[in-house]
């Protein structure tokens, strides 16, 4: 013994270890949140240059990747096929509007109560997840149907198709605040609404990113990636097949739940046509194109599927005269979606995420790289 202390001595570990090793596991996550806190610096600067207010719709795709993420736990890591992610936004979505706007419930309640709601009903339509492969993916495609309906004909309770009206704002828990309202904050931003939902949805959705990055990289994630391979071998190895898969849809549901929730708040109006299964498609094709079994997809994801109109919106201020298509590309917005789904699973079957990382990754080999391929025959 030389005499020194050893900070490991008795299985012990120092606290700045302890603090390095969490950094490097939650640096993806330390470096998007600076890109989120620092993205108003320069989005307000080029809005009116391209026609696109980047933070209204930065907004949206917060609230989707909640949702996208969820559905990317249940499908991407444990392999189970679900249709009807949109059945749980709806839920939460409607769960916290009518409890804003009947009961008169703060804005944080109503969002929490939808988590817990959504979470559930996830929980009582469980016993779907006996089904398999598309027998499954049929039953989620009908209970996003059955929601759809009573969100519709239950008017005595959701108002029908007239929607639910003047739900409050976003605001922080056990306060009043709904935008930057100090003055000093007020002289220097010009849309301090927007800035406070902005910040408000991405705080939520950069903690469900790290709190989801660190689970599948835990014991519980490890199952589902083993039940996502074979369930039989899952088994084998100790693994409570049908306990994990509750227990990960459930954690899917009260997502989807979370998303909806924000989203009624951040809308101000809903209506049943809002969660019709035109949204759980919407939010299966930003887990297919972000990339399955990836956390980050579900950004990446979220943010093509959300931007992709808003940039054909803008087309023609940019070129002046545009085709006439484009000006009723709402028509055509389920054929773009669906050439994206196949060329996605063409040419990058994991994901834009997983496939531009391997690129890059392996832009010296010709397997990988096409031009290398040629400069190597």
């Amino acid at each position: 013994m030389d005499g020194k202390s050893n900070p490991t001595k008795g299985g012990g570990v120092s606290p700045g270890t302890r603090l390095a090793e969490l950094v490097k596991r939650n640096r993806a996550v330390i470096v998007f949140g600076v890109f989120i806190l620092l993205l108003p610096l320069w989005a307000e600067h080029i809005y009116k240059g391209i026609s696109i207010d980047i933070l209204f719709i930065m907004r949206l795709v917060g609230v989707f990747t909640i949702a996208a993420v969820g559905l990317n736990l249940l499908m991407g890591y444990a392999g189970q096929v679900s249709l009807g992610q949109g059945a749980f936004f709806g839920i939460g979505a409607y769960t916290s509007a009518l409890l804003t706007v009947r009961a008169g419930f703060p804005v944080w309640l109503g969002i929490a109560l939808a988590i817990a709601i959504s979470a559930a009903f996830g929980l009582l339509v469980a016993p779907v997840l006996r089904l398999k492969g598309h027998y499954l993916a049929m039953a989620t495609l009908g209970l996003a149907i059955i929601v759809f309906v009573f969100l519709r004909e239950m008017t005595w309770l959701t108002f029908g198709n007239d929607g639910v009206r003047n739900i409050p704002e976003l605001a922080l828990p056990f306060t009043h605040i709904t935008g930057f309202d100090l003055p000093f904050i007020k002289e220097k931003l010009q849309r301090p609404e927007l800035y406070f939902q902005f910040y408000f949805i991405w705080v939520v959705a950069i903690v469900v990113l790290a709190l989801c990055a660190n689970l599948v990289r835990s014991r519980v994630g490890r199952s589902m990636r083993a039940l996502h391979q074979s369930e039989v071998a899952a088994e084998a190895m100790g693994v409570n097949v049908s306990a994990q898969k509750i227990k990960v849809f459930v954690l899917s549901a009260a997502l989807g739940g979370l998303a909806g929730g924000i989203y009624a708040n951040l809308q101000g109006y809903i209506d049943p046509n809002m969660f019709s299964i035109t949204l759980s498609i919407s939010i299966l094709t930003m887990v297919v194109i972000g990339g399955m079994e990836s956390i980050w997809g579900a950004v990446a994801g979220a943010a093509v599927i959300t931007f992709l109109p808003k940039f054909v919106e803008a087309i023609p201020k940019w070129v002046g005269d545009a085709p006439k298509w484009l000006e009723r590309y709402s028509n055509y917005e389920g054929i773009v979606f669906g050439l994206i789904l196949i060329l996605t699973m063409v040419f990058m079957p994991s994901g834009i995420t997983r496939g531009l990382s391997d690129m890059f990754r392996y832009r010296r080999s010709p397997f990988m790289n096409p031009f290398r391929r040629k400069a190597v025959e």
